[in-house]
């Protein structure tokens, strides 16, 4: 290996730590701009159902009042037709409060949970690949420059065989 050859060598590890440090940064970097992506979809998706639930709700009310109303009439009682209405609602609203639903919140958990497990594990895994990338080229490279280093010596026997021959040819001029 030539002096020229080492300090380029010498120079490039003393690189490495500060490129693999500046990779990293922006894996991280890439990392948290995906996350802050889906969290503004899910967000904005979560707003568009809220507010969906929100009118929703609003006409159930409504629909209620009116049911409400019309039972009343029919019972000679406005106000026993309200309790009629909302009795069945508040036995259902009683069954939800009291019952919470553990699967469901186990369910959520455990799918985001994998999601950002796998996401992690791609991600890992582009960074393997980016370096075994990275040392292939390496590899290539130094086989290349072996190759040179070996076909240099080759180069300079026969040339100096072919001055070798032009010289013990007689001068005819």
């Amino acid at each position: 290996m030539s002096p020229s050859e080492y300090d380029t060598l010498v120079k490039s590890l003393k690189k490495l730590p500060g490129e693999f440090k500046s990779l990293i940064e922006k894996r991280i970097e890439l990392f948290t701009l995906e996350v802050g992506e889906r969290i503004s979809g899910v967000m904005a998706h979560a707003f568009y159902r809220i507010t969906g639930v929100v009118f929703l709700s609003l006409g159930l009310i409504l629909i209620l009042f009116a049911a409400s109303k019309f039972v009343g009439e029919l019972l000679g009682n406005e106000g026993l037709g309200f309790v009629v209405v909302a009795a069945p609602m508040l036995l259902i609203g009683l069954m939800f409060f009291f019952r919470r639903p553990r699967s469901m919140v186990n369910s959520t958990r455990d799918k985001m949970l994998s999601q950002f497990m796998k996401e992690l594990t791609e991600q890992i895994s582009q960074i393997e690949r980016d370096d075994d990338t990275a040392r292939a080229e390496d590899t290539t490279r130094k086989a290349d420059n072996r190759s040179d280093h070996r076909a240099e010596p080759e180069d300079r026997r026969r040339s100096e065989e072919k001055e070798s021959r032009e010289s013990q040819k007689p001068n005819t001029h």
